[in-house]
């Protein structure tokens, strides 16, 4: 097992006008990832205080506007699937719809339509909900990968809940992609646990899970087969890894992974609730069996506005250096979530 975890310290002192212009030490922390190396800068490391939001003006505004995946508006409003991809170019899982997305991301691009309710506040995401829609995209994604084996090469589903996160309507639903090419994130995963294989002859997530256990500093616990982690260095707030031991590619994901992956899911969405959190991104990232020493991995991170309704959580060390910052000790995080996964 080679897994690092390494940590630059620092401190700056100032006179600290909250504290009388006493002379006061602020510590700071540079985290590297022990998987990619990218750094994370820990700032005035403290739990956040979020104010509680309230949706319920903006999903009545949204009411009154034009909504695409409401059922009254998805047949006329959205894009069809060409006859030999999808016949009757529509494509359902129950309640779910999955349906192109009109402005593509990638070679198969689609949203998956959560539900027909126009608005799922978080206690109304189940774990149902979560593993229906997350079943829907993963079909849709093994119809593409037979059909296109290398144009739908490397995929993922990714989840931008409400517009804190990105989410361009309140109508929840999922984002899919597949293509010829992996994102610049997946890239750099699939090339660095390859030379993790290489160098130790093991995968690097199984080490990283057996690594978390035994220091159970960041360990939060298993749903199923299914083992949870706060990552040691964090992308963003509150960020949460799942680790599926033995599973590489979209085929090896059976329903009950589903069902455990969304009974997690909804134990951390349930801790953003209780912690005022009001968006969240999550992402499931998948690779191809040739990806040597690559493990099936979930991230799930809060995201939030510096004041309400004003401000964005992501800053120039983001959009223009590719480092992360977060403001919460994943440790602290460990302690304060891993409850939720002992009392369900």
């Amino acid at each position: 097992m080679a897994i690092e975890f390494q940590i630059t310290r620092y401190e700056t002192t100032f006179h600290n006008p909250l504290k009388n212009f006493e002379l006061t030490k602020i510590p700071c922390e540079i985290r590297y990832d022990p998987l990619t190396g990218q750094a994370v800068r820990l700032i005035s490391i403290r739990k956040p205080n979020l104010i509680a939001h309230d949706w319920t003006p903006f999903v009545e505004e949204s009411r009154r506007r034009f909504c695409p995946f409401c059922p009254e508006t998805i047949e006329q409003a959205t894009p069809r699937f060409p006859d030999d991809l999808i016949p009757g170019g529509r494509f359902r899982l129950g309640e779910v719809a999955v349906v192109p997305n009109l402005n593509p991301y990638d070679k198969y691009s689609v949203v998956v339509v959560v539900s027909p309710r126009h608005y799922l506040s978080m206690p109304e995401l189940t774990p149902e909900v979560i593993s229906n829609s997350f079943e829907a995209g993963l079909e849709f994604l093994k119809i593409v990968s037979l059909k296109d084996p290398g144009g739908a090469k490397y995929c993922s589903i990714n989840w931008n809940y409400m517009p804190y996160a990105g989410g361009s309507l309140i109508h929840p639903h999922l984002q899919v992609h597949a293509g010829p090419q992996p994102t610049s994130l997946v890239a750099l995963m699939l090339d660095k646990a390859a030379q993790y294989y290489e160098q130790n002859k093991s995968v690097y997530w199984t080490d990283l899970v057996a690594s978390e256990m035994e220091k159970n500093e960041r360990f939060l616990g298993r749903t199923g087969s299914i083992y949870w982690l706060a990552a040691f260095a964090p992308r963003a707030l509150f960020d949460v890894i799942a680790v599926l031991p033995d599973r590489v590619t979209i085929n090896d994901i059976t329903r009950e992974d589903l069902g455990n992956l969304a009974d997690g899911l909804h134990r951390v969405i349930d801790f953003y609730k209780n912690a005022n959190v009001a968006s969240f991104n999550a992402g499931f990232y998948f690779a191809q069996k040739e990806n040597i020493g690559f493990c099936v991995s979930a991230r799930i991170v809060a995201r939030f506005t510096i004041f309400p309704l004003v401000g964005s959580d992501y800053s120039h060390l983001q959009v223009l250096h590719d480092e992360a910052w977060a403001m919460y000790l994943p440790e602290q995080l460990a302690q304060d979530l891993k409850p939720y996964f002992q009392t369900k």
